[in-house]
């Protein structure tokens, strides 16, 4: 598998996606009208990879381009596509948590409307047919091949199915009731999520009875190597909807997953079976999106991606409090016994510096930096560098002091900057792959 990062492998060949993107020749296909269409034809197409979304429908997103409505549901979890679509109706290109809960209270359709017309408008590599239907999809060789109604034909290297019937599924061959993903996500993963190595692979979060959650990869993309993906018609989303506008930002964070994952199988020309979570998860973060629901990391943080990152390693997990929301606690100090059983595993290197430093218990800035060093192989002007980027790279508010207590936000971020947990691969069962 490449191990060149999804996005960093994208710069590395603009000249080449250049090239393709004169031809116009589509790489992903998206079907749907919803607005998880929307987030997956968007995402795939913001990934640079040349898309064609068929609207077929006769209005497009209309759970949000028909009346008037207010989303309470999943408060503070807004990310990505979802997150910006919110903030724009504000007439601000910054999303953030306060924006998103403020423009959730009334939104208004013409509005969205509006939004929604002037980023599809401003997105390229896009290609909309709007009341467009779909005659016959079928596999030729690789690729699909697909008719629309108007004897229009193109191949594809991925498909997305965003039907509320699993309508092109059922067109290529499939039975509505035999639907499978990667792996089946169980009752029993959304009561004890933060233990579970899936936990690492989340891409889309959402809450359930009031209890935060993220939505493994494995239970987003095909049981088989076809590249033919679902969004709501997928069995864990199926059972987590409710039919109704509070659905709202589960499906727009599962659409933008499932964009993101088929544009990697289409970018590499690879099936869903061999995508690399790391790279998708990545993808997702570039566009703002949340891994892991942390209710008290806001999206407009210095630190959001940081720590992000870090929370998907399980290094640092959350708490869920008594009203079911994942708290990351940033100020918490950091103990050896929460951090040394995943770094441990992320690190060869990170068992002999625990081994010498027995004698530590919670962690202050000095013994960080001794840790960077010796697992991160840095030379002693590490702490030169650090308090040099103290507030102007970081953003901490606080004084620099060696000797100070690490807390969760400064382990988090100071890790992930020079250590690169987030870069040590983990497969689709979340576990991980030195």
């Amino acid at each position: 598998m490449n191990k060149i990062r999804f996005s960093f492998c994208l710069l590395l060949v603009l000249p080449m996606i250049g090239l393709a993107q004169s031809k116009k020749r589509p790489q992903v296909f998206v079907y749907g009208y919803g607005v998880d269409a929307y987030a997956a034809a968007l995402q795939s197409s913001l990934s640079n990879l040349n898309t064609v979304w068929v609207v077929n429908g006769d209005k497009m997103i209309p759970e949000l381009t028909s009346e008037i409505i207010s989303i309470p549901s999943d408060a503070g979890l807004d990310a990505g596509i979802w997150a910006n679509l919110l903030a724009k109706t504000l007439r601000s290109d910054k999303p953030s948590d306060s924006l998103s809960a403020i423009a959730r209270r009334r939104i208004n359709p013409r509005i969205v409307q509006n939004v929604i017309d002037s980023v599809l408008k401003a997105t390229q590599n896009l290609t909309i047919i709007e009341q467009g239907q779909v005659r016959s999809i079928k596999k030729s060789g690789k690729d699909w091949q697909i008719e629309l109604t108007d004897k229009s034909r193109m191949k594809v290297k991925a498909v997305v199915d965003a039907s509320k019937d699993a309508y092109l599924y059922q067109l290529a061959g499939g039975k509505i009731d035999s639907i499978a993903t990667r792996a089946t996500i169980p009752d029993s993963y959304f009561e004890s999520a933060v233990s579970s190595e899936l936990f690492r692979t989340g891409v889309a979060v959402g809450e359930q009875d009031g209890r935060a959650f993220t939505l493994p990869l494995s239970g987003l993309i095909p049981g088989d190597d076809r590249n033919l993906f679902l969004t709501q018609r997928t069995p864990v989303v199926q059972h987590l909807l409710t039919d109704d506008e509070q659905d709202i930002p589960l499906l727009m964070h599962v659409g933008q997953a499932v964009g993101a994952a088929a544009a990697y199988v289409a970018f590499f020309k690879t099936t869903s079976d061999k995508v690399d979570v790391r790279d998708v998860q990545g993808e997702l973060l570039k566009y703002g999106g949340r891994l892991i629901p942390f209710s008290d990391v806001a999206l407009e943080k210095p630190y959001f991606s940081a720590i992000q990152r870090t929370g998907a390693t399980g290094m640092l997990s959350g708490r869920i409090s008594e009203d079911g929301r994942m708290y990351f606690d940033a100020d918490e100090a950091v103990t050896v016994a929460e951090i040394k059983p995943v770094l441990n595993q992320l690190f060869s290197r990170s068992q002999i510096w625990f081994v010498d430093h027995a004698d530590v218990d919670t962690l202050t800035l000095a013994d960080v930096f001794g840790y960077i060093k010796f697992v991160g192989q840095r030379g002693n002007e590490l702490e030169g560098q650090v308090q040099k980027n103290w507030k102007r790279r970081f953003h901490f508010e606080d004084e620099y002091d060696e000797q100070r207590i690490a807390t969760r936000k400064y382990v988090a971020v100071l890790l992930d900057a020079y250590c690169g947990p987030f870069s040590v691969k983990v497969g689709l069962n979340g576990t991980i792959q030195r």
